[in-house]
């Protein structure tokens, strides 16, 4: 069934965001659950470092110190020289409320540790491994020219007391430049902090000429952060070993996942290394987070799984000649989450996979008139076509039905994909959750699909149905 051709020019003016293009980090760049991810990264440039040096002055989480000084933040770094130790994520626990940022260098969260005494009250440090707790959650607060002051607040004894956070650039020695919750005066040059996103820009490696091709692929919600499915009781071994076997049961070549988190990327990694009998280093599966506004702020945090799994998302595993994948960011209702999808490349394939989760819709939802849905799938539909020389294969939890209209429409959500693109299970459109269908994997118009299985509910730790085919591609 070929669904009736749209216009979709009045869909794609809107505004969309794209996230850095993220190359394999080595192993000394993060620490190894959370060097996955296509998530936003920054510099934390302090002002008062900076007017002194006179250049950009960034700060370092000091991750080789010892003792207690291990992971402290010091402003002493030439931004022209920033590396892993000078790059922070910005998470947040209570949607956008509050923030907290994390160390790149060793994948742990700052803290503002109020248990020490004397001039090292306060002292900021990456060293938390656990949730996101009291002492990593910081106001970020808008200042003039661009600047931001970093605020903590502390409450102990029923007494609450607010500190801004200072970079101490007259102390001498290994505290010159030390990062402290310590100022309760209005934010002055001290207090001053600009967060500059790392966004390198570049192109995939260029796609080989291949010639016609037949890959299995499956895309499976698999609930790890909602508590009424049994995936999100399971241990982290558990979790891998689950959605491992149903990717042996497809055969699958490329999966794509929704509501994931990002700390169980490498153990899936090394499950399916493990069960597809490729051996090491054969899969590398990527992430890309869902994210809030932070209050008050044009800034972004990355939204966080419970049971310290990381930030919350998408991921797509793929063969490891990996090394270029993009998160994209979609239009999203304001003041909810801003959905995202992940694209990764596999050259020698000329395959573009790429997994998204759509806005929930309808009313009571985020997207209650669907408009927000239209507009992502009219985007998607052309954002993974934009790849010179790749064929995509995409797809994921849409949250929308093949005929669902967004409120004064006659236009089904999803007709900008069925326009351009054949769906797997196209048309028997058979439901991946109770009794609607919400689940896809599409590919080219030129492409053809066989053997479309939805999985079954009996044994199934998620709350959506696996979905799975074989799609032969034509050669390039």
């Amino acid at each position: 069934m070929k669904r009736r051709v749209q216009t979709l020019a009045a869909l794609l003016g809107v505004l969309l965001a794209f996230v850095g293009v993220v190359s394999v980090p080595s192993a000394q760049a993060a620490d190894i659950l959370t060097q996955k991810s296509a998530g936003r990264k920054f510099t934390l440039q302090s002002k008062a470092a900076s007017d002194r040096a006179g250049k950009p002055v960034c700060v370092s989480a000091e991750v080789e110190d010892a003792g207690n000084q291990n992971g402290k933040l010091r402003a002493r770094t030439d931004c022209s020289a920033a590396g892993s130790w000078e790059t922070f994520t910005l998470h947040t626990d209570d949607s956008g409320a509050h923030t907290a940022l994390r160390s790149e260098a060793n994948g742990l969260y700052v803290s503002a540790e109020f248990h020490d005494a004397d001039n090292h009250f306060g002292m900021l440090r990456a060293r938390q491994d656990g949730s996101i707790g009291g002492w990593e959650r910081f106001d970020l607060v808008p200042q003039a020219g661009g600047w931001y002051a970093l605020r903590y607040t502390f409450t102990e004894g029923g007494v609450t007391s607010r500190y801004y956070v200072s970079s101490e650039i007259n102390d001498s020695g290994t505290d010159e430049g030390l990062l402290r919750a310590r100022s309760t005066t209005t934010p002055g040059s001290w207090e001053l902090f600009r967060l500059a996103e790392v966004t390198p820009s570049s192109a995939p490696p260029a796609a080989a000429a291949t010639p016609a091709r037949s890959l299995h692929a499956l895309t499976w919600n698999v609930c790890a952060n909602n508590g009424s499915c049994p995936m999100y009781a399971y241990t982290t071994d558990q979790f891998a070993a689950a959605v491992a076997q149903r990717a042996v049961d497809a055969q699958a070549d490329v999966v794509l996942f929704q509501e994931f988190c990002e700390k169980l990327a490498k153990p899936l990694e090394q499950q399916l290394e493990a069960r597809l009998d490729g051996g090491a280093d054969t899969w590398d599966v990527r992430f890309a987070p869902i994210q809030y506004q932070i209050a008050g702020t044009d800034t972004w945090a990355q939204k966080t799984c419970a049971k310290n799994r990381g930030a919350y998302g998408v991921a797509v595993a793929v063969p490891a000649e990996n090394t270029w994948y993009r998160a994209v960011e979609l239009a999203s209702p304001q003041g909810k989450e801003r959905r995202t999808a992940l694209c990764a490349a596999v050259p020698s394939w000329s395959v573009m996979a790429c997994s998204a989760h759509f806005s929930t819709g309808g009313a009571g939802y985020d997207d209650p008139e669907r408009d927000d849905q239209s507009r992502q799938a009219a985007f998607l539909a052309t954002e993974v076509a934009r790849y010179s020389g790749y064929r995509p294969v995409f797809g994921g939890d849409l949250n929308a039905t093949p005929t669902v209209t967004p409120t004064g429409s006659t236009v089904p959500v999803l007709q900008p994909l069925y326009d351009a693109y054949k769906e797997c299970d196209e048309p028997a459109d058979r439901p991946t959750k109770g009794s609607i269908k919400l689940d896809y994997l599409f590919a080219p118009g030129s492409a053809t699909w066989s053997g479309c299985t939805i999985g079954s509910d009996t044994g199934n730790p998620s709350d959506h149905r696996p979905v799975r085919g074989t799609v032969t591609l034509p050669a390039r």
